[in-house]
């Protein structure tokens, strides 16, 4: 995961987002886009999404910061979950995917106090079925990276292994983002609620 610095930035987009700022639309739990060039900062890319439910992550403008561009449910269902309670983390997607792009970005609180502490990793090129989908919760070749750590969790199962009493961070939103160069389109996102149109 080349960028993960920007999440600094991105969990405190994320944290408003999930207070309900005008970053929430009207349309319940529907696709959101977020994106260097409209979070007003240094960065650039593109999220555009269709009324379907396909966003197109473009990160191809060339920008000397470097780009992201992702998306997210704006009324998910996982704040505060336990970990061994959540059902759906799944997207499908286009395009080539790199090392840390797209991926979903899930905040941990570890030590039960509510906040986030760490965010889980659950990229495409890592966790993916051949075909164009991501579901980390049923592939069981599925690897789950935490915080910078370069080795990750094999599968579902060893995630839930190493962190048995942690849950889904209910200071923020659990997002999919793409910080690399390239364009992709997501669609079919679930993030503990099943796929959202826009």
């Amino acid at each position: 995961m080349k960028r993960l610095f920007l999440l600094l930035g991105l969990a405190a987009v994320m944290a408003v987002a999930a207070a309900g700022s005008a970053l929430a639309g009207p349309n319940g739990n529907k696709l959101q886009c977020f994106s260097g060039t409209t979070d007003g900062g240094i960065y650039g890319g593109t999220c555009t999404v269709t009324k379907t439910g396909v966003a197109t992550l473009d990160n191809t403008d060339g920008n000397t910061n470097g780009d992201y561009s992702g998306v997210y449910l704006q009324n998910s269902n996982l704040d505060g979950k336990k970990l061994n309670t959540v059902n759906q983390l799944a997207f499908d997607y286009t395009g080539t995917p790199t090392n840390g792009s797209p991926r979903i970005s899930l905040p941990l609180d570890t030590n039960g106090d509510g906040a986030t502490d760490v965010y889980a990793f659950i990229s495409a090129y890592w966790c993916n079925d051949g075909a164009g989908h991501v579901d980390a919760i049923n592939d069981p070749t599925c690897m789950i990276f935490v915080g910078s750590q370069i080795t990750g969790y094999a599968n579902w199962k060893a995630f839930l292994a190493a962190y048995p009493t942690a849950t889904v961070g209910a200071d923020a939103l659990p997002f999919i983002i793409a910080d690399d160069v390239g364009s992709w389109t997501v669609s079919n996102v679930q993030l503990g609620k099943g796929p959202a149109g826009a």
